[in-house]
């Protein structure tokens, strides 16, 4: 009858230490995943990015279209999505849980960019060209089209 009793405190000892340490490293976040589409062609667009509003969190996706964002607290966010040539999406009243993975998908339709105001860029080119060892000529092309 000891030996009983003492397998039956082991046991029960075993599984309040196991029990309270599974608690003690129980997850304390959340996780976003999903993918971003094109409105139009329906097809995934790689490279896009999902920001947290008003955090520094956020994801591009990937190849295949695919972000994921870890380790965010719980509670209630916005999320946005935007890629070059396309509008901006944004997604209100995101709940993150403990543990969870929580599924937002983003369609985004493509918009024209505005062309804004030219920008003139001149070349210049050194004087006496520094990584140059021996000595050359350059010509333009009207001179080669010239030459026999």
């Amino acid at each position: 009858m000891g030996k009983a009793k003492l397998m039956f405190v082991l046991g029960i000892s075993f599984l309040l230490v196991f029990g309270l340490a599974g608690l003690a490293i129980a997850g304390t976040t959340g996780k976003v995943a999903g993918t971003v589409k094109n409105a139009q062609t329906g097809e995934l667009l790689p490279g896009a990015n999902v920001l947290v509003q008003g955090t520094t969190w956020g994801a591009s996706t990937d190849q295949d279209g695919f972000y994921f964002i870890l380790n965010m607290p719980p509670g209630t966010y916005n999320l946005s999505a935007k890629m070059i040539g396309f509008e901006q999406v944004t997604m209100t009243n995101v709940i993150i849980s403990v543990d969870r993975t929580i599924t937002v998908d983003f369609v985004l339709k493509p918009t024209v960019l505005e062309i804004g105001e030219e920008v003139m860029v001149e070349a210049k080119r050194e004087i006496i060209p520094m990584d140059v060892s021996a000595s050359q000529a350059i010509f333009s092309q009207e001179r080669v089209a010239e030459a026999p």
